[in-house]
C-alpha cells in the first residue's frame, strides 16, 4: 500500500487555522491555497489563491511554487514557478510572517507490522504522554507572554505619555517666552512716538495677555487628555497585572489538575484508544455511505438530465420535420395553383388563336377597305402574344422567388431551433453548476468532520464530545432552501411550475407570464420587449426529481400548485382554428390570412417556441401585364397600411375595358388599380 507524506505545523496556529496542524497529502498532485479549486483551501489573505503544489515525481516529491510571495524550503527560497526536491524533516515556510510553517514529514512506504505495535505499545503511551504535557506547558508558557507583553507595552505607553506632558509644558514655556520677546520689542519701538504711546502699549499689553491665556487654555486643555490617558493606562495596567496573576494561578491548577489527570489515566489509556478507533469506524462508514448515496443521487440526476435533453431534441427535429413538411405541401400547392393558371392561359391564349383565325379568314372575304383593320388586328395579336410570354416569364419568376423564400424560412427555422437548443444547453448547465456548488458543500462538511475526528485522536478526547457531521435530512432541507433562493418565479416566489424563458434569458412560470402579458408585454425583470417564449423543459424535470428529495410539506406544497395552476389555466385553452386560404376564382392571388396564421403559431408555441417579432410571409403571385402593383403590394404586406391596402384591392369592382381591347379575366390595371381590363384597354383617359 504506497503511503503519503504528512505536514506538520511547527509552531501554534489561531483557533481559526487550528486544523491545519496536520495536513495529510492524499493524493500525487497536492495543492494548497485560497482557491476552492484546490486540494487544501486556507482562508487567509497572506496565502496566494494558488500558492503551492506538491507532486511526486519517480519515488521524490517535488515542490512546485506559485505564490506572489517566494516560498522557503530551510531557508531557501524557491522562487515563483521554480520546484525544489523535499526530503524528510524539511521546513516549508509559507509566508514571510512565518504563521504557516511545516515541517515535511515523510512516511516509511513499509507497513509496520502488528507485532511491533504490541511491542512498543508501552513506549508510545509514555511519548504520548510527554508530547501532550510539553505542548500544554508551551500553550500555558505562550500565554503568560503574551500577557507580559501587554503589560510592558502598557508601561511603554505610560511613559510616552509622560514624555508628551513633559515636552508640552516647554512647548507652553516657548511660545509665551516668545510672545513676551515680540510684544517687547513692538513696545520698545512705539517708546519714540508722541501721540497715544500709553494707550497703545496698554492695547498691546492686552493683546499679549489674551494671547497668553488663550496658549495657556488650549495647554491645560492638552494637558488634561494626556493625564486622562495616563490614568486609563494605569488603570489597565493593574488591570493586567491583576489578570496575569489570576492566570498564572489557573494556568498552575489546570497543570497539575492535566497532570494528575493523565497518571489517572494511564492504566485504561489502551480501553479509550480501542473505544475511540471503534467510534472513528462507525463513523467514518457512515459517511462513505452518505457519500456514496450522494454520489449515485447525483449520477441518477446527471442521467435524467441527460434524458431530458436528448428527448427535447429529437421532439425539435421531428417538429423541424413536421413543419418543412408542412411547407413542401404548401409549396407544392401553390405550384399546383401556379400549373392551373398556365393551363388557363394556354387554353385562353388557343381561344385566342382561333378566335384570330376566324376573323383572318373572314377579313380575307372582306374588301380592300378593311385590310387596315385587319393589319391593326394582327399588331394587336402580336401584342397579346408578346404580353403572354411575359406572363409566363413572371410566373417562372414568382415560382423562383416562392422557392428562395421557403428556404429562407426553412433556414430561419433551422436557426430558431438552434437557439432554443442553445438556450436550453446553457439553463441546464446553469443548473448542473449549481448542483456542483451543492456537492462542493457537502464535500466541505464532511471535510470538516474528518478533521474533527483527526484532532479529537490527537488530543486524546473523549469519545463523547465527537461532533457528528451534518446528517442527510440537514443536508436536504439546505438543498431546499438553496433551491427556493435559485429556481424560484419572481412573480409567485414559488418555485417554477411548467418554467417558460423568454427572449432576454429571464425564466417565470407559464401561468403568472401569461398573466403579466395581459397587463404588460415586457420582461418584469430588465422591461425587454417580450418577443418569443420558450418552454423549459429540463428545468422543470430537475425541479420535480429534487422536490421528491424534500420533505413532505414541500411536496404537498407543489402538488397543490400545480394542481391549482392546471385549474386556472383550462378554460384558457381554445382550439386553434384551421388555416384559411381565400382563393379568388376570377385572379390569380394566393395569400395567407394572418389571423389564422398568427393563431396557429401561437397554439404552436404552447409546445415548442414561438417568435412573435417575425410576421408570417404571405405570397401575392404578380399580375401578367407587368406585375408592378404586385409587387409593390408583396413588399408592403409587412406593414399595417400596406395589408389594407391590399385587402381592399382585392374587393375592388370590376370596370370593363375599352371594346375590342383584350383582358384575359384575371389581374388589375397598373393604372387605375381596378379589375376587368388591362393597361392598354383601361378606359380612364
Amino acid at each position: 500500500m504506497q503511503s503519503f507524506p504528512v505536514l506538520v505545523s511547527c509552531k501554534p496556529l489561531k483557533d481559526e487555522y487550528s486544523k491545519f496542524k496536520k495536513i495529510n497529502i492524499n493524493s500525487e498532485n497536492f495543492s494548497l491555497g485560497r482557491s476552492l479549486q484546490n486540494s487544501v483551501v486556507i482562508p487567509s489573505l497572506i496565502i496566494s489563491r494558488k500558492h503551492c503544489k506538491i507532486r511526486k515525481e519517480n519515488t521524490s516529491w517535488l515542490i512546485e511554487d506559485y505564490s506572489s510571495c517566494s516560498v522557503e524550503v530551510n531557508g531557501v527560497k524557491v522562487g515563483k514557478g521554480k520546484t525544489f526536491k523535499l526530503c524528510h524533516n524539511d521546513i516549508i515556510k509559507l509566508d514571510l510572517e512565518q504563521e504557516f510553517v511545516f515541517k515535511f514529514i515523510q512516511k516509511d512506504d513499509c507497513p509496520i507490522s502488528q507485532k511491533k505495535i504490541k511491542l512498543d505499545m508501552q513506549l508510545e503511551d509514555i511519548n504520548l504522554i510527554n508530547d501532550a504535557k510539553t505542548r500544554f506547558e508551551e500553550s500555558h508558557n505562550y500565554e503568560i507572554k503574551h500577557i507580559e507583553d501587554k503589560i510592558q507595552k502598557q508601561k511603554q505607553l505610560k511613559e510616552t505619555n509622560k514624555l508628551l506632558k513633559d515636552q508640552i509644558h516647554q512647548q507652553m514655556n516657548r511660545k509665551v517666552e516668545q510672545l513676551e520677546i515680540d510684544f517687547a520689542s513692538q513696545i520698545d519701538n512705539l517708546i519714540g512716538e508722541n501721540k497715544d504711546i500709553a494707550q497703545q502699549k496698554s492695547l498691546l499689553i492686552q493683546r499679549r495677555d489674551a494671547q497668553i491665556a488663550v496658549l495657556k487654555k488650549e495647554m491645560e486643555k492638552r494637558i488634561e487628555e494626556l493625564m486622562v490617558q495616563i490614568r486609563e493606562h494605569n488603570k489597565i495596567e493593574s488591570e493586567l497585572v491583576i489578570e496575569n496573576n489570576l492566570l498564572k494561578e489557573r494556568f498552575l491548577k489546570e497543570r497539575e489538575d492535566f497532570l494528575m489527570e493523565l497518571n489517572r489515566e494511564s492504566t485504561s489509556k489502551q480501553e479509550l484508544l480501542d473505544k475511540l478507533q471503534d467510534k472513528i469506524r462507525e463513523q467514518e462508514e457512515i459517511r462513505l455511505k452518505e457519500k456514496a448515496d450522494l454520489e449515485k443521487i447525483m449520477q441518477y440526476e446527471a442521467e435524467q438530465l441527460r434524458l431530458a435533453k436528448e428527448k427535447e431534441i429529437n421532439d425539435l427535429a421531428q417538429q423541424k420535420n413536421q413543419r418543412e413538411l408542412e411547407l413542401t405541401e404548401e409549396l407544392n400547392k401553390i405550384k399546383e395553383t401556379l400549373e392551373r393558371q398556365i393551363e388557363l392561359t394556354e387554353k385562353q391564349t388557343s381561344e385566342a388563336k382561333e378566335q384570330l383565325a376566324n376573323q383572318v379568314q373572314e377579313m380575307k372575304k372582306l374588301s380592300d377597305e378593311d385590310k387596315a383593320k385587319m393589319d391593326q388586328l394582327v399588331k394587336e395579336r402580336e401584342e397579346i402574344q408578346k404580353r403572354l410570354l411575359t406572363a409566363e416569364e413572371e410566373a417562372k419568376k414568382s415560382v423562383d422567388e416562392l422557392k428562395l423564400r421557403v428556404q429562407a424560412r426553412e433556414v430561419e427555422l433551422a436557426t430558431l431551433a438552434a437557439d432554443r437548443i442553445q438556450k436550453q444547453s446553457e439553463q441546464s448547465g446553469e443548473v448542473i453548476s449549481s448542483l456542483q456548488e451543492q456537492l462542493e458543500k457537502v464535500k466541505g462538511q464532511l471535510k470538516n468532520v474528518q478533521t474533527e475526528k483527526e484532532k479529537l485522536l490527537e488530543n486524546f478526547a473523549l469519545p463523547d464530545k465527537l461532533v457528528a457531521g451534518p446528517s442527510k435530512q440537514e443536508t436536504l432541507v439546505e438543498v431546499g432552501q438553496i433551491m427556493e433562493s435559485e429556481l424560484q418565479c419572481s412573480i409567485c416566489a414559488e418555485l417554477f411550475i411548467f418554467a417558460t424563458t423568454l427572449n432576454c434569458s429571464h425564466t417565470f412560470c407559464k401561468h403568472c407570464i401569461t398573466l403579466w402579458k395581459k397587463k404588460k408585454k415586457d420582461c418584469p425583470i430588465c422591461r425587454a420587449p417580450i418577443a418569443s417564449e420558450c418552454r423549459s423543459i429540463v428545468l422543470d424535470s430537475f425541479i420535480d426529481k429534487m422536490v421528491q428529495n424534500l420533505t413532505e410539506d414541500m411536496k404537498q406544497k407543489r402538488e397543490d400548485m400545480r394542481k391549482s395552476r392546471e385549474v386556472d389555466d383550462k378554460p384558457q385553452r381554445r382550439p386553434s382554428p384551421a388555416k384559411r386560404r381565400r382563393r379568388s376564382t376570377s385572379e390569380s392571388e394566393y395569400n395567407y390570412d394572418f389571423e389564422s396564421e398568427e393563431t396557429d403559431e401561437e397554439n404552436w408555441s404552447d409546445y415548442d417556441y414561438v417568435d412573435i417579432s417575425d410576421p408570417w410571409y404571405h405570397f401575392t403571385s404578380s399580375d401578367s401585364d407587368g406585375g408592378s402593383d404586385g409587387d409593390a403590394d408583396s413588399t408592403h404586406a409587412e406593414t399595417s397600411n400596406g395589408a389594407t391596402r391590399h385587402y381592399n384591392r382585392r374587393f375592388r369592382e370590376r370596370v370593363p375595358g375599352v371594346p375590342g381591347s383584350y383582358y384575359g379575366g384575371y389581374g388589375v390595371c397598373f393604372r387605375c388599380g381596378a379589375r376587368g381590363h388591362w393597361a392598354p384597354g383601361c378606359p380612364r383617359p
